[in-house]
């Protein structure tokens, strides 16, 4: 009797995007595993027949815990791959970092997928100095790995170009996110259970909903709350958490702001009506992280036809994306005046916003669950 065909996916934190990645392969591999420490399945299904082993959840509340779980995300799917699937195919998922060393210590074959350039959002993000042993021995690894492995995937063409430095172009396969418009649909303000509840559906609403890590400049929303206090026709939200958020808490506090609210993350099934709460959504990536990642949002955004208010540097993979599809305008961080007459301006012209917003929806259709197939 010949040995099941298996598969194991590593992803920490795994959502509707590795489910449909998952859904892909189901019909080259007998038994499929996901090794994940979270599992947000939102309204799609995670297949019955996917074996799920659990490692530790994923922890951003801060820089310490980020990496305590990170490692032993790490060092828990090693022990599995190795006495467990010494022999299934891996597919690899840049989160945790580390989780391209696994072939380091295995002989399975392998696929990745590159979420984050890791060590480089590192140095990037100021953890560790370019030139430190470390970065130089982690760099040195990504060259043996990547060549090694049967598939490399990213996101974006920046993301791909930046992979060159650990292998040849070629090899490299950009698929981008795709967003899930079964789920997330448009939806009249009138019919917004969220934002009757928080009794502000009548107010014209500019929303940040995400990380508030060192790497978004979220604090612009408390900011622009701060200009517009006198406009009581003007509601600001910021969703999530992170490093920032108990200092985004404070700052509202302290300036004792009635024109915004901070709230933690809420539960995936109301996904639809915080995103589509929004007329306008503050996605953002600092100049660090710019070439390193995309936001995953901004697809979601997409489809539920919320215009974007994009703060990132211009030659960003997010900054290009916004500007192509025309769903938004992108700023720089300092530009908090600019930003003010974009707000002041989109007020007063209404066929602009629903522009964006027809924009966003139609833009939606090219990024749909079938782009998961190009990673078989």
């Amino acid at each position: 009797m010949s040995e099941k065909k298996q598969i194991v996916f590593v992803n920490q934190s795994a959502g509707y995007l590795m489910i449909d990645i998952i859904d892909a392969f189901k019909d080259n591999y007998d038994e499929r595993i996901l090794l994940t420490g979270f599992l947000n399945p939102r309204n799609k299904k995670l297949d019955d027949t996917v074996k799920v082993e659990k490692l530790i959840t994923y922890d951003r509340s801060s820089s310490v815990k980020r990496i305590f779980t990170w490692f032993w995300a790490f060092i828990k799917a090693l022990f599995l791959i190795r006495f467990k699937y010494p022999k299934a195919h891996l597919f690899l998922v840049s989160n945790p970092p580390f989780t391209a060393l696994i072939p380091l210590f295995c002989k399975n074959s392998f696929d990745i997928l590159v979420y984050d350039i890791y060590p480089d959002a590192f140095v990037e993000f100021g953890y560790f100095k370019k030139d430190s042993w470390i970065i130089k021995i982690w760099e040195s690894i990504n060259i043996k790995v990547y060549q090694k492995a049967r598939k490399i995937s990213t996101i974006t063409d920046g993301m791909q170009e930046r992979l060159t430095k650990y292998v040849t172009n070629d090899k490299v396969n950009v698929v981008p996110i795709w967003t899930d418009n079964s789920f997330l649909k448009p939806i009249p303000k009138s019919e917004n259970s969220f934002l009757k509840t928080h009794q502000i559906e009548d107010n014209f609403i500019v929303m940040y909903s995400g990380n508030m890590g060192k790497a978004h400049p979220v604090e612009i929303l408390v900011h622009l709350a701060n200009h517009f206090q006198i406009n009581t026709n003007i509601f600001f939200l910021l969703i999530g958490g992170g490093d920032k958020y108990k200092y985004l808490e404070a700052s509202i506090s302290k300036k004792k702001l009635r024109n915004i609210k901070i709230m933690p993350w809420q539960d995936a099934n109301l996904l639809p009506f915080t995103l589509s709460g929004a007329d306008l959504a503050l996605v953002t990536v600092g100049n660090e992280a710019s070439g390193l990642s995309i936001p995953s949002k901004t697809y979601n955004l997409m489809s539920v036809g919320t215009p974007i208010l994009c703060v990132a540097p211009k030659e960003s993979a997010l900054s290009n994306l916004v500007e192509v599809e025309k769903i938004g305008v992108v700023f720089q961080e300092n530009e908090l005046q600019n930003m003010i007459q974009f707000i002041d301006g989109i007020l007063s012209d209404k066929n602009q916003l629903m522009a964006f917003r027809m924009k966003a929806v139609e833009s939606s259709l090219k990024y749909i669950s079938l782009n998961a197939i190009k990673f078989l």
